[in-house]
């Protein structure tokens, strides 16, 4: 994203409430970017371990758009949110990221809409593409028995590098994508994804193999 146009998205109180958790949070005074109507409620002894640039917020011209809706970053006591790329980590307007676990996400891109919530662990490699409206939600907020027997209630979302996440996707506690994968669009995915394959469907489940994504 240009620079100067991201600046100008930011707003002056994006920018000051940027500056402000950035300084507060990490030795980057423009590590952690949020637009002006970004809802901050990030708790103390949150850990931050930003490595370049973590933006929430952010739109792509053409995909989205800053103003598009409000979003919210939310943290509780002894969460961490981690950026593990070199580049930049994008979560598009009118998102929601609650981390009360380990969040971390490398160099890509989730457009708008994401609801994310971390209770236990969530994991975002390099190269990834989420589409607008996805849900990943590692824990399932109450307690659940079968049998008389409590089911584990949280459990990690692990997404490897170069997966293409389609629309109104919604992932839920224990998957893990593995690299290269396609889930398509209002799939619900339960159980893990082999590489280099298309997933498809409620419940998703392999439609095609030996499959390669790109731009070109």
């Amino acid at each position: 994203m240009n620079r100067l146009r991201q600046l100008k998205d930011l707003g002056a109180r994006g920018a000051l409430k940027s500056a402000y958790y950035s300084l507060r949070h990490t030795s980057n005074a423009t590590s952690l970017v949020f637009t002006s109507n970004t809802i901050t409620e990030i708790a103390p002894r949150t850990e931050f371990d930003v490595n370049r640039r973590l933006s929430v917020g952010m739109g792509r011209s053409g995909a989205s758009h800053p103003r598009i809706g409000r979003s919210k970053v939310s943290t509780t006591a002894g969460a961490s949110v981690s950026h593990t790329g070199e580049d930049l980590a994008n979560i598009g307007p009118a998102s929601i990221l609650h981390v009360e676990g380990d969040f971390s996400m490398g160099d890509s891109y989730a457009n708008s809409h994401l609801r994310l919530l971390c209770g236990d662990e969530i994991s975002i490699g390099d190269g990834v593409a989420i589409a607008w409206n996805v849900e990943l939600l590692d824990d399932d907020r109450h307690v659940m028995r079968i049998a008389g027997e409590p089911v584990e209630r949280s459990e990690p979302i692990r997404i490897e590098d170069d997966v293409w996440i389609g629309h109104d996707v919604s992932i839920q506690k224990g998957v893990t994508v593995r690299r290269g994968s396609v889930v398509a669009s209002g799939s619900v995915v339960t159980s893990d994804v082999p590489p280099n394959t298309l997933a498809a469907g409620v419940p998703a489940e392999v439609v095609r193999e030996d499959v390669t994504w790109g731009n070109g």
